[in-house]
């Protein structure tokens, strides 16, 4: 048996689990290959993280470590460095407990460093800092000071973040480079995650730089695939090693008068050391290659390498890999390009409105310019989101939308491995495996206990990732584990040779199938009792599950859990892990049926420290299972394919009867209705389970009357009820008054445009030029009344709601004041809602047509009901009459109201005691004939003089700039000019402060002035009075051809060029999207007449723009 297999955890390990918080003990436990309690005992070759490697190294060599809460877990990064160095009290290689302290984000984020650095000093040794992206983005501002210049801090960066538009953990390196451009730091970045020597060598690398410059350096690598892959490293450098080596790199000799130099110097005296040849950039696939892609980014880089290689064989390709981002080495880069090479690919991550980018493609242009070899090759760029999946399908499909010549075999199909000639009880079988279960069902640990069965074959690589998906169906679990002859062999899973299915509801939030590979076998477990295959089992599969596994060639085996209780029974010594036994069982069945009785073997070792078990008991156990016929394969017919929904008679005879033009009109419309295509990969919202709260002795939601509500007022301490304000809302809240509510827009004009204003008198509320009001709004009273009536509810029944945060503490509301506060029942319902609804339906048919909606069959259907007819709650449950949830379990299945942010019109300074929106009502007519509103728009449009609303305030990126006397070009269309009547109210109030204020520039669109020229009075007293320098009105349809704000800029770009590059003025953009491209090539344009006026040229016209984003120079609020 392996030794990772062998080491328990200990006592101290066992009690620290129990006292850490429950993140860090989660991620501690991670590790199926166990936990890993001593840094020294991380060398040669081990089952652990790159994670783990770098922190490793980081302790190693470390006399004083910082660390910064991070995205997704705040001890993602820190955990073991905390376990070892505050419970464990572990050496590192200079024989000392390196002082651990961790550190929460925040503004400012950076001042404890600086504050610990001029009090103690560091005799010239580097501060080890273990920080995410997010972190350096907050630690920005003070190390730009000049304080912060000479601190040898070695930044150790985890990318990690959450990307809110795909709901998922990701990989961000646009905020760290960004930053790290900005301050002038070098960065350097692994290309091999599963290389255990460069993520040491790099670690350490990034320390001795510096403590070489006395400046700050960057290591930046991947976030959740760092933490989360748990892997077999060769060549693990121990503590001693590592430290001998950081000493050796300071004891050699450097000399350099640039930071380029530095790194430079930094890589030769590595190299030496340790015999690699590292460098800038590295390159691999074929040796004159016709086109190259360029990537950056760890993940990025190990994925792409082992596919580029696989199909260099059958194309001319090659892939150059970024080590050293910053600063890029322009002759290095040179030198790494074969000459060869016609095309260059550059592959940039970028934000999901594709403002923002890592500015790569602009590096490498420039570094082919000035080497003058740019005229000899063409550069061509991919765009990825933050959320991108890098698998060998993606990878591949990239690579072949720019060589049509590729091979897609070479990259996907693997030659059949070799059976073992000698089968023994640690023999694994090479494959890639998934598993998808709930996650807090069976098969989070199971997958774990296989990984690490598979892992005691010394002959293969095994790799495990395991991910979270807590939006999903109540919270998902998948996992990836691949099985390899050697880790050059390992990608990520997305064709596997086994898929175990704990649930088939599995298959209504995901295409399950599509992640395996043509012939593979799909094991699926069913706890009802079985009597006939025929009968119970095959008209029981999803009609869509059936055409895939047929049309994919796949084998089905159904594991009868219903069968449990028996075994139990019959097998009383493994009772309470029957089940575990029971998956195991069937995966070594399916995946290696060569092992026969060593079967036994795998059960014993992957689940030795949890029972005491002899072997022949298992043996029973396992002639029991074959016995009743436990594992049964399902016989996929052929004739699956053409599969195709039946009809219910009644419904054929109705269809007959109708018009045949009439049919076919709908038949054409349901052809062009876009079909909704399940996700193949789970989305990663969580490095955890759903958390489940015990919630025992309290109902989370009831209806109850007035007296219940008196009793717990009466006696409040005994109940410890308290009043709050809005308590199931997350921010600090305030309740403002209406003091004016005007219409702009004549009224017999068809859009409703005002202006609103609330006093905010002896509410505390405070905000900031550029941010925003968040309006939490009512649903209108009218329609609450109308609702309490048709589902038979008293408005004055007492409801009680679990909060949504702490489960244990009830909020007590009126049925009314729900309707009116909290759900959003004249909202549309997503698909949960129609699967929660399906529960309560007792009608047979409409639950099955409940249950359709709610399922990928029904996708069609459900985009209709929700983009084309706008369906509310209230249609759906007037439609489905027997759906009658009581109303305490209503409110649990409908979504809650949201709140609506809106650009804020007013600077505090000149209306100490009030707040200034300008709002567009929205309004549509339904395919009913309904005139259907904006929510929240509707309902401020309403409000009248002295009504009191709940709101709250939220950030923005619209801020002046530091310096009064910097111009300021504002852009607005429509409503998007809240902020800049702000923005000039603020500069009035600077002005009477005696500051000197700069040039302001307002340029608006609308569509006619008569009508929407709103503020029009406002902005022309300004002029006149000279506080606006310009204004640049676009009437898009005042005349027969078309004006817009782009062509409005354009008319002044001479002044425009004295404000933004003269006199470094920021620009400004608020409203819709669709301008966006066109006053950024304004804004180019502009750029260019600068470099034209002082006699310069800029190529890359586009990289100065975006670098205005970066410094805050060029802001979009765009929506």
């Amino acid at each position: 048996m392996a030794p990772h297999a062998l080491a328990a955890e200990s006592d101290a390990a066992s009690s620290l689990v129990a006292a850490s918080n429950s993140d860090s003990a989660a991620l501690l436990k991670a590790n199926p290959f166990g936990t890993l309690v001593d840094p020294s005992s991380l060398r040669g070759v081990a089952y652990t993280s790159p994670a783990a490697i770098i922190n490793q190294t980081v302790y190693a060599i470390s006399s004083k470590i910082f660390s910064y809460e991070t995205p997704g877990a705040p001890n993602l990064l820190d955990h073991h460095v905390q376990l070892w160095a505050q419970n464990y009290q572990r050496p590192n290689s200079f024989g000392v407990v390196p002082f651990f302290h961790q550190l929460q984000v925040r503004s400012g984020a950076s001042n404890a460093l600086l504050g610990y650095y001029s009090k103690n000093g560091t005799n010239g040794q580097p501060l080890s800092v273990l920080l995410a992206s997010n972190a350096l983005s907050y630690m920005q501002p003070a190390l730009a000071a000049k304080s912060a210049a000479s601190l040898p801090l070695a930044l150790n960066v985890s990318a990690i973040d959450y990307d809110s538009v795909s709901n998922s953990l990701c990989s961000n390196y646009i905020t760290s480079l960004s930053a790290a451009r900005s301050l002038g730091y070098s960065v350097v970045t692994p290309v091999n995650l599963r290389d255990a020597a460069e993520l040491q060598h790099l670690t350490v690398l990034n320390h001795y730089l510096a403590a070489l410059t006395g400046t700050p350096s960057i290591h930046l690598f991947d976030g959740p695939e760092a933490a989360k892959t748990f892997t077999k490293f060769a060549g693990v450098a121990s503590l001693d090693i590592v430290g001998h080596l950081y000493q050796s790199l300071l004891n050699s000799k450097a000399e350099f008068s640039s930071l380029d130099q530095a790194v430079a110097v930094a890589f030769e005296s590595l190299n030496a050391l340790t015999g690699k040849n590292y460098s800038f950039f590295e390159y691999a696939g074929h040796q004159s290659p016709d086109t190259v892609f360029v990537v950056y980014g760890s993940h990025e880089s190990t994925e792409l390498s082992t596919i580029v290689e696989k199909v260099a064989s059958g194309a001319k390709i090659g892939l150059i890999k970024v080590r050293v981002p910053l600063p890029f080495n322009q002759a290095e880069f040179i030198k790494t390009v074969p000459k060869s090479t016609k095309r260059l690919v550059v592959l940039s991550q970028v934000s999901h409105d594709n403002q923002v980018s890592s500015s790569l493609k602009a590096d490498i242009t420039a570094a082919l310019f000035l080497g003058g070899v740019y005229h000899n090759l063409s550069i061509e760029e991919f765009n990825y989101p933050l959320s991108f999946l890098w698998t060998p399908v993606t990878i591949t499909k990239i690579l072949n939308e720019f060589v049509s010549s590729l091979n897609p075999d070479l990259a996907l199909l693997s030659a059949p491995s070799a059976p073992a000639a000698d089968i023994t009880a640690n023999t694994s079988p090479e494959g890639k495996f998934l598993f998808w279960g709930k996650d807090d069902g069976l098969f989070l640990k199971n997958a774990d206990k296989i990984a690490l069965s598979l892992s005691l074959d010394d002959s293969k690589a095994v790799q495990i990732r395991n991910k979270f998906d807590n939006s999903n169906g109540g919270g998902l679990f998948q996992s990836q584990i691949v099985s390899a002859a050697s880790s050059s062999n390992i990608s990520s899973v997305d064709s596997a040779d086994l898929v175990v299915l704990e649930d088939l509801s599995i298959l209504n939030s995901y295409d399950v199938l599509a992640t395996a590979k043509p012939g593979a076998t799909i094991l699926y477990i069913s706890h009802k009792p079985i009597t006939s295959i025929d009968e119970d089992v095959i008209p029981k599969l999803p009609l869509e599950f059936k055409r895939s596994l047929a049309s994919n060639h796949n084998k089905l085996t159904l594991v009868d859990f219903s069968l449990i209780d028996e075994l139990d029974a019959i097998n009383s010594a493994t009772s309470g892990l029957t089940s575990d036994f029971f998956i195991q069982l069937a995966f070594w069945r399916a995946s290696l049926p060569e092992l026969g009785g060593f079967i036994v073997n795998k059960l014993l070792q992957a689940n030795g420290n949890d029972f005491e078990l002899l072997a022949v008991v298992l043996d029973k156990f396992i002639n029991t299972v074959d016995e009743k016929n436990g594992l049964r394969e399902i016989p996929v017919l052929p004739e699956w394919v053409d599969l195709k929904e039946e009809v219910p008679e009644d419904q054929e005879k109705d269809e007959a009867s109708k018009d045949s033009e009439e049919k076919k009109e709908e038949e054409k419309v349901e052809e062009e209705e876009e079909e909704v295509v399940l996700p193949f990969f789970p989305v990663e919202s969580s490095f955890f389970p759903n958390p489940r709260l015990s919630n025992e002795g309290i109902e989370e939601t009831t209806l109850g009357g007035y007296k219940e509500l008196a009793t717990k007022l009466a006696f409040s301490e005994a109940f410890n009820v308290k009043k709050e304000l809005r308590p199931d809302l997350p921010v600090k809240n305030f309740v403002v008054k209406v003091q004016e509510n005007k219409r702009l827009t004549p009224q017999e004009y068809s859009r409703n445009i005002f202006h609103i204003e609330f006093d905010t008198t002896g509410t505390g509320m405070k905000y900031e030029i550029g941010e925003a009001l968040g309006i939490h709004g009512r649903n209108n009273s009218e329609e609450v009344e109308k609702f309490l009536e048709f589902y038979g509810v008293d408005g004055d029944d007492v409801v009680e709601v679990s909060n949504r945060d702490d489960a244990s503490i009830l909020e007590i509301r009126s049925a009314r004041q729900t309707l009116a506060e909290n759900v959003d029942f004249l909202g549309k319902p997503p698909k949960r809602f129609y699967e929660a609804l399906a529960e309560y339906a007792e009608d047979d048919t409409e639950k099955s047509h409940l249950e359709k909606l709610a399922s990928g069959e029904g996708a069609a259907e459900l985009k209709k009901r929700q983009d084309v007819d706008f369906d509310t709650y209230v249609d759906v449950l007037e439609e489905f009459k027997s759906a009658r949830p009581g109303f305490a379990d209503l409110v649990k299945i409908i979504a809650p109201l949201k709140r609506r942010e809106y650009s804020i019109a007013s600077s505090q300074r000149m209306h100490p005691n009030a707040v200034h929106l300008l709002i567009v009502v929205v309004d549509w007519v339904d395919p009913r004939g309904r005139t259907r509103f904006g929510h929240c728009s509707k309902y401020l449009s309403d409000l009248k003089i002295g009504d009191e609303l709940v709101v709250s305030v939220k950030p923005s990126v619209m801020k002046l700039p530091p310096l009064s006397t910097q111009p300021i070009v504002m852009s607005g269309l429509g409503t998007g000019l809240a902020p800049f009547k702000a923005f000039i109210e603020e500069k009035i109030w600077q002005e009477q402060q005696g500051l000197e204020i700069g040039e302001i520039y307002l340029y608006m669109g609308s569509r006619h002035k008569k009508e929407e020229y709103l503020y029009g009075e406002l902005w022309e007293a300004y002029k006149d009075a000279g506080l606006l320098t310009h204004i640049g009105a676009a009437f898009s349809r005042d005349q027969p051809q078309k004006i817009y704000i782009q062509d409005k800029i354009r008319e002044s770009i001479e002044e425009l060029t004295d404000a933004i590059v003269t006199k470094n003025g920021s620009f400004y953009l608020c409203g819709p999207t669709w301008p966006v491209p066109d006053i950024t090539a304004c804004l180019e344009d502009i750029v260019q007449n600068g470099a034209k006026r002082a006699g310069t040229e800029i190529k890359e016209v586009a990289k100065v723009v975006e670098d205005m984003k970066e410094e805050g120079r060029y802001i979009l609020e765009v929506y």
